[in-house]
């Protein structure tokens, strides 16, 4: 019986921000990409990526110098979870939340947050499994500028779960 490729889950490098694209179908986000990426390099963030040889097939971001649970320091914000449809419902994103939380708390964060389309029960049913509870609700109004450098509303109502870690 084969073995599955071995999964890797490790910080990115400037060189995966065209890879986090996906040929294409995330490319509106690359100045998101870069700018979280430059705040990694700062400190404020932490940009995770899960490869298999020769390709990233997920990802998670970490906010991790907000005010967050009332300014006290102590909570985390993650965010950009993602997985390639065909490499879905193999773990893959359980072990990068995982990993995430591991570095939380190697940090010294007692609390992490995350948000989740209201439309988008799969990745809640993951979040609820992993511990996360609906504690309020988000009108998932933002913005940002796209490649193109036009600017970009986005309303996308979500809920709001935590954990304690």
């Amino acid at each position: 019986m084969d073995e599955a490729p071995p999964l890797i889950i490790r910080q990115a490098r400037s060189e995966d921000l065209r890879a986090l694209e996906w040929e294409g179908e995330y490319q509106r986000f690359r100045t998101v990409y870069q700018r979280a990426y430059a705040d990694s390099l700062r400190g404020r963030r932490v940009l995770l990526v899960a490869e298999m040889p020769g390709q990233i097939v997920g990802q998670i971001f970490m906010q991790v110098d907000s005010a967050l649970a009332g300014g006290d320091g102590r909570a985390a914000y993650l965010y950009a979870l993602r997985v390639r449809p065909e490499y879905r419902s193999r773990g893959i994103a359980t072990e990068l939340v995982r990993e995430a939380e591991s570095i939380l708390r190697q940090r010294g964060f007692s609390r992490v947050l995350i948000s989740v389309a209201k439309d988008n029960d799969a990745a809640r049913r993951l979040y609820e499994r992993l511990g996360y509870e609906v504690f309020g609700e988000d009108p998932g109004n933002w913005s940002f500028f796209d490649d193109q450098g036009q600017p970009q509303e986005v309303h996308e109502p979500a809920f709001l779960l935590d954990r304690m870690l």
